[in-house]
């Protein structure tokens, strides 16, 4: 975030002082221990230590001209600060581990700086600094310092050439090859991954901190609104700091990073271009960039497409499969002295098909998407109590779709979703505390009986984070009221109108963790509890979703769900070797799933009745749409555990990665698996450098999946081995996947067609980007 950690001291008393060494003296000042009420977490109290001032002055090198906005910071810290107009900047360290750390000074344009710093006095003034201006990064670099960012030893990050190397059609795919991560999928359009064990909306998927607002979660067949084009980075976050995201996330936060955002800040016009294909589908894709700063102002604009064909497998095609996405965003951005003001207007489309199956739609669906987002933010540095921070974020989301029977000209079903969110929250690098109005009106149509629903979210949450003794302790919390207005208009199909009523939940949410370092060991360690209201979805629906062959009925009679998470991680680290372990467990008292009713081994022939016919878990579909099956919600009590490892060698030119995932769900209720869990998996790669070069060799042995919840059918286990070769320079790279190069068939636990199709064979992927 634009940051400036605004400089002050610790008075020998435990009260604020503002330094008179600043560029600018800032508005708020206060002097009282008035933070003692803020820290209302866990009660932790005030930290009292004394602060180490570094301060210094910036200047172009050619030009001789004070540079402002620059980035400085502490590296392997979440300390740092910008530059003012003037090119000055104090940094204020209230607590250093080591005596000497480096001084990390970076702007887009120049060449990075870093200096050493000897922390034997409290106060080092580095005088002036001369960059020396250079080409563009391929990465643009963020302007502004992340606070918060206390990472779990199991949190996951891709960026750069990670990224690059991993990077697919889809989100779901992209992470494939992470520990337990799976991909549940209805075709590889409509992908979405599945975290240890947990989908729908039991991980948070946001995209530059917001939630992407589409209706993924509700349903198999409803596509993440978000291409891969448009992301340069991917990060999935455990513990405590879920939280500050939302409260349904025992699965962990995954957080996008988009292009063209308001922390990336250039000095002239830049340009950013992709490119590339994938040859098991005929996909093309194509992204544009446009970065135009004018005085203290800069607009982005972008232009992305995607089209893809036929799914192919090792031996046969799969009919119904394609895809047509554009994406078009615009942003402006007014840089101020302490902040800036961001609007971004957003259109996504997209049109794809889910294929056919005998039991249930013989000629597949079509399905067209559309949403539209504005978004407003507001970033003000500031220096009130403890916060240096002050952010406004508003969203508002459009979204609609709608599901025709293949090649027909008018739709089954409707769905569409109207998205409102006030997001008000204060900062500081151990302490965040905010605020969220989150309205949603869900809004059906067509052969879908569920009620027009209003949705009213309000939440206040907290994250502290506090040093004690010889480790960090974390704590967050999160307090939410939801209330539901259905409002009847047409008579149900299956519920009975009496319990579709208004609703109102009151749910919390909490979490406490501890950081512990010692030597060349790392110990994590965290607790948390979450509770979530029902979906709308959960409770009142009564229609088909075409796509998935399933008419859903809800239980309006649902409970909150409550899940108590714990994780355990414990990291060894060298200069050549790193490893770790993660063990997880989780236990819910009520864990909502939506399962079939039924089940018919009955095949359909033209021309005959059908064999399901007289069973009364399959519903007749819409028009000649065929037989879906009936699927309701139901509440169990389940858990489950799991563990990850990891090792990491790296010799010269070379690394070898090894990952070991493992994930098991019980339904306690039935005595039975939970369904659709991941199976184990392993993942060893080797990568080599050389100079711009980069080749990597991937092995990826999936395991079989004989621990079957009910209706499920076992899976056998497969081998798959991925070439990766890139270059990279200055300002350009290219990266190639080679996957699956042994072409073998196999099939996907998670997927809910593996019964007529096998994964992707041989397949090849060519993405190539350009930064001018």
């Amino acid at each position: 975030m634009i940051s400036s950690f605004k400089s002050r001291a610790k008075c020998n008393n435990g009260t604020d002082s503002c330094c008179e060494k600043q560029a600018v003296k800032p508005k708020y000042c206060i002097s009282d221990c008035v933070k003692k009420c803020l820290c209302f977490i866990l009660c932790l109290g005030c930290l009292s230590s004394q602060a180490h001032m570094i301060s210094g002055k910036i200047f172009d090198l050619k030009t001789n001209k004070p540079i402002n906005n620059v980035s400085v910071f502490i590296e392997k810290s979440d300390v740092g600060t910008v530059t003012n107009q003037e090119g000055f900047f104090t940094l204020s360290v209230n607590y250093v581990k080591e005596k000497k750390v480096s001084l990390n000074i970076n702007m887009i344009g120049y060449k990075n700086l870093i200096i050493p710093i000897d922390f034997t006095e409290y106060e080092v003034d580095l005088d002036s600094i001369m960059l020396m201006p250079e080409s563009i990064e391929l990465e643009a670099i963020h302007i502004h310092s992340n606070l918060n960012e206390i990472n779990q030893i199991s949190d996951i990050v891709l960026s750069g050439q990670d990224l690059n190397d991993n990077i697919k059609g889809n989100l779901a795919k992209t992470l494939s090859n992470q520990p337990n991560i799976g991909v549940s999928s209805f075709g590889v359009v409509t992908s979405k991954p599945v975290i240890r064990g947990y989908s729908g909306d039991r991980f948070l998927l946001v995209k530059d901190g917001s939630e992407t607002g589409d209706l993924s979660v509700s349903s198999i067949d409803h596509a993440i609104a978000l291409d891969m084009n448009e992301i340069n980075g991917i990060e999935i976050i455990r513990g405590p700091r879920t939280l500050l995201y939302g409260p349904n996330a025992i699965g962990g936060v995954l957080k996008t990073t988009s292009i063209g955002n308001p922390k990336v800040r250039v000095n002239k016009l830049r340009s950013k271009f992709t490119l590339g294909g994938e040859s098991f589908n005929d996909g093309v894709y194509g992204n544009m960039m446009l970065y135009i700063p004018f005085k203290d102002n800069q607009i982005n604009l972008m232009i992305n497409n995607r089209n893809t064909g036929t799914q192919t497998s090792p031996s046969k095609k799969l009919k119904n499969t394609y895809s047509k996405t554009s994406n078009y965003k615009i942003a402006y951005t007014k840089y101020g002295n302490f902040g800036y003001l961001n609007f971004i207007f957003e259109n996504y489309e997209m049109d794809y098909g889910i294929p056919p199956s005998l039991e249930g739609h013989i000629d597949g669906v079509d399905i067209k998407l559309n949403k539209n987002n504005f978004k407003f933010n507001y970033h003000r540095d500031i220096l009130i109590y403890d916060f240096n921070f002050f952010d406004i974020t508003y969203d508002y989301i459009d979204y609609d779709h709608q599901e025709y029977e293949n090649n027909a000209n008018y739709f089954s079903v409707s769905l569409a979703k109207k998205t409102y969110n006030l997001q008000i929250e204060l900062r500081s690098p151990n302490l965040t505390i905010g605020s969220d109005i989150n309205y949603k009106k869900f809004m059906p149509g067509g052969y879908f009986w569920t009620p027009i629903t209003n949705e009213l979210n309000l939440s206040l949450y907290g994250f502290y984070k506090k040093k004690l003794h010889s480790f960090d302790l974390l704590s967050a919390f999160r307090a939410s009221q939801i209330s539901i207005k259905p409002k009847i208009i047409w008579r149900f199909s299956n519920l009975e109108d009496d319990l579709v009523t208004d609703k109102i939940f009151n749910y919390f949410s909490s979490s406490i963790g501890i950081i512990k370092i010692f030597n060349q060991f790392q110990f994590n360690g965290w607790f948390m509890y979450n509770s979530r209201a029902p979906r709308v979805e959960e409770l009142y629906s009564d229609g088909p979703h075409l796509g998935t062959y399933a008419y859903e009925i809800g239980q309006p009679n649902l409970k909150l769900e409550e899940i108590y998470g714990l994780e355990s991680s414990i990291k060894f680290s060298t200069n050549s070797i790193n490893m770790s372990l993660t063990a997880f467990y989780n236990y819910s008292p009520y864990y909502y799933q939506m399962t079939k009713t039924g089940h018919c081994d009955g095949e359909f022939i033209s021309g005959q009745s059908h064999p399901c016919a007289s069973a009364d878990f399959i519903e007749w579909g819409s028009g000649a749409a065929g037989w879906l099956y009936i699927y309701d919600t139901q509440g169990v009590e389940s858990i489950t555990k799991g563990i990850e490892f990891n090792s990491l060698y790296n010799y010269s030119n070379y690394e070898i990665i090894y990952d070991f995932s493992y994930v098991q769900g019980d339904d306690e209720t039935n005595n039975q698996p939970l369904s659709y869990v991941n199976p184990m998996k392993q993942v060893l790669h080797f990568k080599y450098k050389k100079e711009l070069l980069k080749f990597g060799l991937r092995f990826t042995n999936i395991h079989s999946q004989n621990r079957l919840g009910e209706f499920e059918t076992p899976t056998s286990s497969a081998f798959l081995v991925d070439f990766i070769a890139s270059y990279s320079n200055k300002n350009q790279n290219i990266t190639i996947q080679f996957n699956n190069i042994l072409n073998q068939e196999y099939y996907n636990h998670l997927s809910k067609i593996k019964s007529i199709m096998p994964e992707a064979g041989r397949n090849i992927l060519i993405n190539y980007k350009i930064f001018l």
